[in-house]
């Protein structure tokens, strides 16, 4: 390719371009040039271009026709090329991009990209499905924050790659291939215009079929191993580790690591542990493959989060559950299928309480804990006067629109304003006098209350400098201004308290919260909105400031009120180590822990 000037070249040799002429676009895309991005990592330099679908498979050479330029950015999240590279007597004349295509592209970017307009797609045409595969657009995963990488399937062929979600298979293997595979499974297929109608048919024909037999192999597989788990007894050998599997799903926020914290709490108890989740964001639990793990570790102990999973055990199978979340398979308040070896542990006397309508006859209590590996206090750093909330806003659990709604949040705001107790009976009253579900008062309108409204009295009156993370606070106008975005949960809310003198620390019942030993164990001061009146003790009065009502949480920042102990002291008493000890302790697992061996962590991945 030659270039009109060498300093043309190197202005444009780290932008992202747009080629008019295929054969300059695989010339810039074969160099593999590197590009700093707007959060400071490295990125290949995209090259696009104008022209025929090639079975070219470099990652950074992607097929955009011209005159569906805007189309095709505007429904994928691909970098927006802002050079166009264009051919003349053979030299390649670089142009920056019209700033208004790039606005107009933003602008249907927001219109489109709100939602999930890609699916899992299996293509008849390989060269489409590699263009699209390297486009790596996100696909919905029944989760309303955690997407997919959208998965390419194609028949016939293409050269050699490293594509990750470009896989092929073709059509008379789907069965096959499927039944066994963790990844996800076409939604939907994708056919040359010019195909013939009835070939069309007889493809769309095949692949229903194909997906019907899937299901049906499946189901009868997984009898079968349900079946072979049962009769298998774990039998504990003299001198060896007990065998623990932790179950997870990708599809949690939080739970999937507290799974790989309590996984690594055992292996520091010399036990031998399976931790199971997906790899990665192509993948979704297939029962099949998950049980066959399952029958090949043949464990001891399993352990459980939100979720009675005690179908395909032996009966000396050790079952410990740790329940943390309303779900509605405690909610519903239907006797469930409880095992001698069933051990349940509960956040919060709520969690009790569901669990004994279900039938469960023994319920302890375990407090949510924390990875002290990321959560803790950093002396080396200097911490900055300011206060900090993390959390999602509950604006949209409620619907403002309902007449109902907006009059039981009066009331509860009132109550709020006044410094009133939100117990059970308040709660009812309100309730019934809206026709409205306990429930729903509960879980939605009153936390988005107790949530909300002190975020906004700290953005209204803070005389300390306010930061607030999460999702949704951007759609409050008076929040929106101290509103910096969401944060990965892990090293980056952990960086934050690290960062703050003061965090908000705010629950409808409970005092002893998951974000109130983040918050402490990071040295930050937790300034707990007070529900002492209805939570279970401790209170961790010494450590924490409590405020009821907007003038005690002014109060609070406007003197730089400081607890009578250190929080860092609280911390301590919310590990993933204690959590296991007291699992131990109340379940049927001390005994066999005698007969085991303790010594280096055995890990099964």
């Amino acid at each position: 390719m030659t270039q009109g000037s060498e300093e043309n070249r190197q202005v444009n040799l780290v932008k992202d371009i747009f080629f008019l002429n295929i054969e300059d676009a695989y010339s810039e895309a074969a160099k593999q040039n590197k590009i700093v991005d707007e959060q400071g990592g490295e990125r290949l330099q995209y090259c696009y271009y104008d022209g025929l679908l090639t079975d070219i498979v470099l990652d950074n050479f992607i097929q955009v026709p011209a005159d569906d330029f805007i189309k095709f950015f505007s429904h994928n999240r691909l970098p927006v090329p802002q050079i166009i590279a264009i051919s003349q007597d053979g030299v390649v004349h670089f142009n920056e991009v019209p700033a208004d295509v790039i606005e107009e592209v933003k602008q249907y970017r927001t219109k489109y990209l709100a939602g999930y307009i890609h699916f899992d797609t299996y293509f008849v045409d390989p060269l489409l499905a590699l263009n699209v595969a390297k486009q790596r657009n996100r696909v919905y995963c029944k989760h309303p924050t955690i997407d997919g990488l959208q998965l390419c399937y194609y028949r016939g062929e293409l050269p050699e790659h490293s594509i990750k979600n470009l896989i092929h298979v073709e059509l008379h293997d789907l069965v096959e291939f499927f039944i066994l595979s963790k990844l996800r499974l076409p939604e939907m297929v994708e056919m040359p215009d010019d195909l013939e109608e009835e070939l069309k048919r007889a493809v769309r024909e095949d692949m229903a079929n194909a997906l019907d037999a899937i299901t049906k192999k499946r189901v009868a597989l997984i009898e079968q191993l349900t079946q072979k788990a049962k009769a298998q007894k774990p039998v504990v050998v003299d001198g060896e580790p007990i065998r623990i599997a932790i179950p997870s799903r990708r599809l949690t926020t939080v739970m999937q690591y507290c799974s790989q914290g309590l996984a690594k709490a055992f292996e520091k108890r010399g036990c031998q542990v399976l931790f199971y989740i997906e790899a990665n964001d192509m993948e979704v639990h297939n029962y099949i493959d998950f049980l066959n793990r399952f029958i090949d570790f043949n464990p001891h102990v399993v352990v459980y989060i939100n979720s009675l999973r005690n179908t395909f055990y032996h009966d000396d199978v050790i079952n410990i559950i740790w329940w943390q979340d309303p779900i509605s398979e405690i909610k519903n308040q239907q006797l469930l299928n409880w095992r001698k070896n069933d051990f349940n542990f509960s956040v919060s006397p709520i969690f009790d309480r569901y669990l004994k309508q279900c039938g469960a006859e023994n319920v302890e209590r375990q407090h949510f804990v924390i990875d002290e590996d990321i959560f803790y206090s950093d002396d080396n750093r200097q911490r900055q006067q300011k206060i900090v909330f993390v959390g999602t806003s509950y604006l949209t659990q409620v619907d403002f629109d309902n007449n109902q709604q907006q009059q039981v949040i009066e009331e509860l705001v009132e109550i709020l304003n006044r410094g009133g107790c939100f117990d059970e009976q308040t709660v009812t009253r309100i309730a019934e006098r809206s026709s409205l579900t306990y429930e729903l008062v509960f879980w939605k309108l009153l936390f988005y209350v107790i949530r909300d409204y002190p975020v906004r009295w700290l953005c209204q009156h803070s005389t300390l400098p306010v930061e607030i993370y999460g999702r949704y606070w951007d759609q409050n106008p008076l929040v929106a201004p101290f509103f910096l975005g969401e944060l990965q949960h892990g090293v980056d809310v952990a960086d934050v308290y690290r960062s703050a003198t003061y965090a908000i620390v705010s629950h409808a019942f409970e005092i002893n919260s998951q974000r109130l030993a983040e918050v402490a164990a990071c040295g930050c001061i937790p300034v707990v909105y007070d529900c002492r009146d209805v939570a279970e003790k401790p209170h961790w009065d010494d450590y924490c400031l409590f405020f009821k009502t907007e003038d005690d949480l002014k109060n609070i920042i406007d003197n730089r009120l400081r607890p009578a102990k250190s929080p860092i002291a609280l911390a301590k008493n919310f590990t993933y180590d204690a959590a296991v000890d007291h699992f131990i302790e109340k379940s049927a697992l001390k005994p066999l822990l005698g007969k085991s061996a303790f010594g280096d962590c055995q890990v099964s991945a």
